[in-house]
């Protein structure tokens, strides 16, 4: 009974993590967030008679972004096996009816380790690897713009090396024009 309740109450606990868009503790990296989490995350302003109301975080401002752990070979940008699950519940999300006439940032990110262009370079690789699964697997190549952001925006700034900081964003820029 206890066990299922901490599984429960964990399980809760990293949705409200990939909702909000920050990375996931220590020893959850191999945990997948869902299609549904993912969308949710993503979802666009809702439009009501002439206004726009935009979802928002805890610290009340406007957020379409979230952060997913999808595992690369060390200093590589060849996926690990184990980075299907979560790219294939990104897949699902980003063709779902909600997101389908959206375009999206696939945002690289690494920790401090290396040089500062080594970084970039191997951010920049990592998102378009990202591109290019989705694309390969039914997601429109105009949807979608990759980019490498190095070590420029650590998630965990007071911990430069820390793995967390590794992870690939993905960012809602609205509706094609």
């Amino acid at each position: 009974m206890c066990t299922r309740i901490l599984v429960t109450t964990m399980l809760a606990a990293l949705a409200l993590l990939a909702n909000m868009a920050l990375p996931l503790p220590a020893g959850a990296a191999d945990a997948v967030v869902s299609a549904s989490q993912i969308e949710q995350a993503l979802q666009p302003p809702v439009r009501t008679r002439g206004l726009v109301v935009h979802p928002r975080s805890e610290a009340g401002e406007a957020k379409q972004v979230i952060d997913l752990n999808i595992p690369f070979e060390f200093d590589s940008s060849a996926l690990q096996a184990q980075a299907t699950a979560q790219l294939k519940q990104l897949r699902s999300a980003l063709s779902s009816e909600a997101l389908s006439k959206d375009q999206f940032v696939v945002a690289g990110h690494t920790d401090a380790k290396g040089s500062a262009q080594h970084n970039q370079q191997l951010s920049m690789r990592r998102a378009e690897a990202v591109k290019r699964y989705l694309v390969d697997n039914g997601v429109a190549a105009d949807r979608l713009q990759a980019v490498g952001y190095g070590s420029e925006h650590l998630a965990v700034p007071d911990r430069p090396e820390d793995a967390s900081n590794r992870r690939v964003e993905i960012r809602n820029l609205g509706e094609k024009p």
